[in-house]
């Protein structure tokens, strides 16, 4: 099979504002990423270089199919997960430290990518821009719930809020996407300090009209000349060559996977599809191809509430926006919103919820996570109240233990019976 020439070029920039880059780039032959650190200078810093450890060892790796290689890709985000939050345990100086992730591997004609937090990849085919990926924020939340629009994001009080990164909590949920190359295709790969300042439609026309070196060069200017108000990182892989696949193969599923299902606990995974149509920005000139093959636009079906994602508004609202303001930290703060467990009652059930105890508007910022099989009618009545006002948990195994320990009646054989 005739294959496609992959290069790959990059770099980081710590903008105008910050005195120090948190942000982290990984080029390798089949491999590339990019990590966006938070936690303060020094633990931002240490989180998006531990991430990109684990990605090395699959640099040059072959996969014998994409469940082979999307695979490898969550283990290798799951590593990256452990290392980061063992190494903010173990040092004060790191702790509350994590990062985002967004990951491609390149295998011949097939690309691989493994995605946490809002740190971006897009696909540039012909003069079609796609968003690949998902951006893990309380604000692409409320977009998807039809609460603000796109055009709001830019002055919304909480858009620094991310509602998932690596190396804040015990598990991580990730998505991980696949789609076929085509020749002339460029994938970029970015922190938010690119996408933040700089629009679709100027990131599209940079990269169709410019090499893919001097690509990366002008999108940083660009940052830079909109404010630079964070670090910048950028890489873009060019594809060129080999002979074009079946312009009708499958368009990229995106699958969301939670580390504690990778447990064993659960292989019911969710799987939802992404059409390579849905998020299309068609800038203004000539197309340097035709864009054969992308099917039409079709918006992704994505509900507030199948993920973690939901789980954000509670604490940002009653909380996170005090604490911003009274610590002087200001809004342009990143902000990690940890996975929360609450043991509580529903329908006179005792449940574990995912989530905060916490109600905004009419959206409830918490759901059933597991139901022990334990009714309010079996524990001790003077206990009842505790639960039913809800006991917060350090986390799942927490809650578990909450639940194993909760004094139950005991039960009586009934009358007649041995």
């Amino acid at each position: 099979m005739d294959l496609p020439k992959v290069t790959a070029h990059g770099r980081s920039d710590i903008g105008r504002v910050r005195t120090g880059n948190e942000d982290a780039l990984l080029i390798g032959r089949t491999v590339f990423a990019v990590a966006d650190g938070m936690g303060g200078h020094l633990g931002g810093e240490v989180a998006s270089a531990t991430a990109l450890g684990p990605l090395g060892p699959l640099d040059g790796q072959h996969f014998p199919d994409t469940d082979a290689a999307l695979a490898a890709l969550t283990a290798a985000a799951t590593a990256a997960n452990t290392e980061v939050s063992r190494r903010a345990g173990a040092d004060p100086d790191l702790a509350g430290m994590g990062t985002t992730l967004t990951a491609l591997h390149v295998d011949g004609r097939d690309a691989h990518i493994v995605h946490v937090g809002d740190s971006r990849a897009y696909l540039l085919r012909g003069d079609r821009l796609v968003q690949l990926t998902d951006d893990h924020t309380l604000v692409q939340a409320l977009i998807d719930q039809g609460r603000i629009t796109r055009e709001q994001v830019a002055t919304h009080p909480h858009r620094s809020v991310i509602t998932r990164a690596i190396g804040v909590a015990s598990d991580v949920e990730t998505d991980t996407c696949h789609l076929t190359l085509h020749d002339g295709d460029r994938l970029l790969l970015c922190s938010d300090g690119l996408t933040g300042v700089v629009d679709d439609v100027s990131i599209a026309r940079t990269v169709r009209d410019l090499a893919p070196a001097a690509a990366v060069e002008a999108l940083i200017d660009a940052a830079n000349a909109a404010g630079g108000p964070d670090n910048i990182t950028v890489v873009i892989i060019a594809v060129e060559g080999g002979q074009d696949p079946d312009l009708t193969v499958p368009l990229p599923t995106v699958v969301r996977i939670r580390t504690d299902d990778l447990a064993g606990e659960s292989t019911n995974w969710a799987d939802r599809s992404s059409d390579l149509g849905g998020r299309v920005i068609v800038p203004a000139g000539t197309a340097r191809a035709s864009g054969q093959g992308m099917r039409p636009a079709a918006r992704r079906e994505r509900i507030l509430g199948g993920t973690f994602d939901r789980v954000a508004l509670k604490l940002v609202v009653a909380a996170v926006t005090g604490v911003l303001l009274v610590t002087g930290i200001g809004l342009g703060a990143r902000v990690i919103l940890d996975r929360a467990y609450l043991v509580g009652v529903a329908d006179d059930e005792i449940v574990i919820f995912r989530g905060f105890d916490l109600q905004l508007g009419p959206l409830d910022l918490k759901r059933v996570h597991e139901r022990p099989g334990i009714t309010l009618e079996q524990i001790r009545p003077e206990l009842r109240p505790v639960y039913e006002a809800g006991r917060p948990a350090a986390d799942l195994g927490d809650a578990r233990r909450i639940v194993r320990n909760i004094p139950l009646l005991e039960v009586t054989p009934a009358e007649g019976q041995d």
